[in-house]
């Protein structure tokens, strides 16, 4: 039987936070469906390391390592690469849009002043 402790506690809310905030930004329609996708991987991880925390002794096994510890670091920074390049991702396209929507703005103030200074 496996000891649960206050951090398998905490990881356990967290996870179901991750859970909850990307449902609940997909259902407000604000994101696409790769944020929930994405939300729901690194929340399901979370809570499965808090209810079974013994489970990456396997996983240790498995990639070699002697200690789960290991492992867990090693499966944390691999999501958390996945994580930062799909921000890198976001904020490039963020950028495109912004840059979109100021050369309309700047076409859009232009014919604006061209309209006042025809009358």
């Amino acid at each position: 039987m496996a000891e649960y402790t206050v951090v398998n506690l905490v990881t356990l809310v967290i996870g179901l936070g991750l859970l909850f905030n990307g449902y609940y930004i997909v259902r407000r329609g604000r994101e696409d469906i790769a944020l929930f996708v994405l939300s729901a991987i690194v929340g399901l991880g979370l809570v499965f390391v808090a209810l079974l925390p013994n489970a990456f002794q396997s996983v240790a096994t498995v990639l070699g390592l002697e200690l789960q510890a290991r492992a867990i670091l090693v499966v944390s920074n691999l999501v958390l690469f996945v994580v930062v390049t799909y921000l890198f991702n976001r904020i490039g396209k963020l950028y495109d849009q912004q840059s979109r929507l100021n050369e309309e703005v700047s076409l859009l103030k232009n014919d604006l002043e061209e309209h006042r200074d025809d009358r």
